[in-house]
């Protein structure tokens, strides 16, 4: 932003720059409040037998599938109750032999081996197959004659791992990848092909000659992304699921354009790279549908060190025109919705599917360095005012052990 602020191309663009870097301000300062409330958050009220949603263990209920109450000989109803005889309190949650409903019931769960109250689960396992596309910049292309097709959905997968420590608290590690979208585009003609690329007045028109009146331009576009993360999680009554952590994105795109003329080979190649790292915030909302199945949405957010950098070469038959490039460390975001279901096959096992979209400001892309305009400070300096935006579907499985 600074950079735009200090020469900026239009005044929308400048002030299209400030919002979005006024509302990853306000988002840094929420993460902070977040992250210091997160730290009490086992000092909530919560029942003594809650289990979260991912460890859920019987047609989504909460405790055990082989406890059953009618077993400990306990009466439907005690008449006897009274507010004043009331002993029961609330205490972080446990799980596992010796944590029991209620203490006066020791004696009735010693008696059946078959009974363990509370969460037993301490491990789950998560994999998503994801078919994300990268939608925006449709119409890019440095050929005046053709454009490539639009990127498709690429698959790649999403693996989580985590682990219990006990009803309520937990931890994972995510890992998301590798995508790896391509496009491209070969076009032939007779000497009559022309191509987008424009010389400053600093250098002489023919310095591009060979990209121009072409026998042949073509065209490729590949766009590669990486996700590592690892969260805090709680869970409250199986139906809301937050958390907090840390989080690194690599996302880099490649980008050449040939053209074969008489005058001969014209080459230019681009390439942009983000290393994001940094914090974010999160949770899932669940709503139960049946016994076995239910639905819900997801969201999570992130601001993010952007480590980027950019580098391009232009050659223009045996002479090179430019070769440059730059780097910068700028502020970046991630946002990620959903909607997903999931259907409880065997106590153990879960099947999911849903669709999500990814949101991305403060990154570089191919198209954000004006990569029409040769001049000898092109790929001098990166521009990270750029966004991503993908969306798709996804299919999967959790496994609780």
């Amino acid at each position: 932003m600074r950079k735009i602020l200090l020469s900026p191309r239009n005044g929308a663009l400048a002030l299209k720059a400030a919002l979005r870097q006024a509302s990853l301000i306000a988002f840094g300062a929420s993460l902070a409040v977040t992250s210091c409330c997160s730290s009490n958050v086992q000092a909530q009220t919560h029942a003594n037998y809650v289990t979260p949603a991912a460890a859920t263990n019987y047609h989504n209920a909460p405790v055990s599938g082989s406890s059953n109450i009618t077993s400990m000989g306990l009466a439907a109803s005690d008449a006897t109750y009274a507010p004043g005889k009331d002993a029961s309190r609330i205490e972080p949650a446990s799980y596992g032999a010796g944590s029991y409903l209620d203490p006066g019931m020791g004696a009735a769960c010693a008696s059946d081996e078959s009974v363990t109250a509370g969460c037993d689960v301490s491990w789950y396992a998560n994999y998503d197959a994801l078919w994300l596309r990268r939608s925006n910049d449709k119409y890019f292309s440095l050929s005046n004659n053709s454009y490539m097709p639009d990127f498709n959905y690429d698959f790649g997968g999403r693996y989580t791992v985590g682990s219990l420590l006990d009803c309520v608290n937990g931890w994972e590690a995510v890992y998301a990848g590798p995508f790896d979208w391509r496009r491209s585009s070969t076009i032939p003609g007779m000497g009559n092909l022309q191509s987008r690329l424009v010389p400053d007045g600093t250098l002489p028109a023919p310095v591009l000659d060979t990209f121009d009146n072409a026998n042949q331009h073509t065209q490729f576009w590949r766009s590669r992304l990486n996700s590592f993360e690892i969260n805090r999680r709680w869970w409250t009554w199986d139906v809301l699921s937050t958390m907090i952590g840390m989080r690194y994105v690599d996302y880099q795109e490649d980008y050449v354009f040939l053209s074969e003329s008489a005058r001969g080979l014209g080459t230019y190649r681009n390439r942009t790279r983000n290393r994001m790292a940094g914090a974010q915030i999160g949770g899932d909302l669940l709503y139960p549908a049946s016994l076995r199945a239910n639905f819900g949405f997801r969201g999570k957010a992130g601001v993010y060190a952007n480590f980027d950098d950019t580098s391009a070469l232009v050659q223009n038959g045996a002479t090179t025109v430019v070769n440059a490039g730059d780097n910068s460390v700028d502020v970046a975001g991630l946002i990620e919705m959903g909607v997903f279901a999931n259907y409880q096959v065997v106590p153990s096992v879960r099947l999911t599917a849903g669709y999500e979209f990814w949101y991305m400001p403060g990154i570089a892309t191919i198209p954000g360095q004006n990569p029409r305009l040769i001049s000898p400070n092109t790929a001098t300096q990166v521009n990270n005012d750029n966004e991503l935006f993908l969306h798709g579907g996804s299919v999967g499985a959790q496994i609780l052990f």
